[in-house]
């Protein structure tokens, strides 16, 4: 029996350790949403990279940003990018609505699609790296953008699961600006709907507004001068056979929602009582797509490591600042 069980553990601890970039679904079942609502059959897709050691505690979750998938994330895993896989145990994981995990692109045509909260994306998550990969407690988790919405509704949410925490491009919860743009995104959405324009002229719509928001003008007038105006135009026409205009609507209302103060008297003084991993926290001071104030204000309340970012690039900030960020985040994860 005794080797059995060596058996099994070395198997899981093999495949866990060997996955690499291989898309991977963890089916949780039902799962019952903070409306009440149950998501039907709910499949998480995740993708591992690195090595698991034999104690199991070096293992991290990344979930995924706003429209993002696990591949999206691949690009910075590794020795030289903002996460080393050389030392830790990476899981990707799909954020419900992302059209890989269960989404409106891939349930059933007979129930419609529940409206989602972060926490529930959290929750699905939870479940795959509890119930499907086995693990009771995790190292850390690390999220940008939309991911470290889940991150700092993962530390209020389960406080003992993981010892530290790196929301970066990050916000614990979204400000009336915010949730202009959120609304604006949604309205050219739901107008182009109602008057049944095609669904490639929607996201063109909802791609010029990204790209007006995710940098500052100045960094846009920079890279992209008069002369290469087409070349930024290009960007306008992307767009994904999985990610469509109903799940732009499903993380866009999940966003709209995130507080993660709602369970704990609406302050962060309350919240951050309930925190108990380590905090760091990465914020770009010149971000228009989701306001830094609530983020350095936890930061300032949870005492928590912080770096302010100063460069023009806006929300993609830390992308600017790659080896600043990669050097810190380490001596953070190195830190007893």
């Amino acid at each position: 029996m005794k080797r059995l069980i060596l058996f099994v553990w070395l198997l899981l601890f093999y495949q866990q350790s060997s996955a690499g970039n291989i898309q991977q679904f963890g089916m949780i079942g039902d799962l019952k949403l903070q409306s009440g609502k149950i998501l039907n059959d709910c499949k998480i897709g995740y993708r591992t990279f690195g090595s698991l050691n034999q104690e199991r505690t070096n293992a991290i979750l990344y979930p995924t940003w706003f429209a993002g998938v696990s591949k999206d994330v691949v690009g910075l895993l590794g020795a030289d990018k903002l996460i080393d896989t050389t030392h830790y145990f990476i899981i990707i994981v799909d954020a419900l609505g992302n059209g890989v995990s269960t989404s409106p692109t891939n349930y059933s045509d007979e129930i419609p699609f529940p409206e989602i909260t972060i926490r529930d994306m959290v929750e699905s998550e939870y479940k795959v790296v509890k119930n499907i990969l086995g693990f009771d407690h995790l190292f850390a988790v690390i999220g940008g953008s939309m991911g470290s919405m889940q991150v700092f509704e993962f530390v209020a949410a389960y406080p003992d699961f993981m010892d530290k925490a790196i929301p970066y491009s990050s916000s614990p919860k979204v400000t009336s600006n915010d949730k202009i743009i959120f609304s604006l995104m949604k309205e050219i959405i739901l107008s182009g709907k109602k008057y049944e324009e095609p669904e490639n002229e929607i996201l063109k719509k909802l791609n010029i507004i990204i790209q007006l928001l995710a940098r500052t003008p100045a960094n846009i007038n920079k890279n992209y001068p008069d002369e290469k105006f087409s070349e930024l135009a290009k960007k306008f026409e992307r767009t994904s056979p999985i990610f469509t205009t109903a799940c732009y609507l499903t993380q866009i209302d999940a966003m709209f929602t995130h507080d993660i103060t709602r369970n704990f008297n609406s302050t962060f003084e309350e919240t951050a009582k309930r925190i108990k991993a380590k905090l760091f926290i990465i914020v770009s001071e010149t971000d228009l797509l989701l306001n830094p104030k609530p983020a350095l204000d936890f930061a300032a309340v949870t005492k928590a490591k912080t770096l302010l970012l100063k460069n023009d690039c806006g929300h993609l900030a830390i992308g600017c600042e790659l080896d600043l960020c990669r050097t810190e985040i380490q001596k953070f994860l190195d830190e007893k």
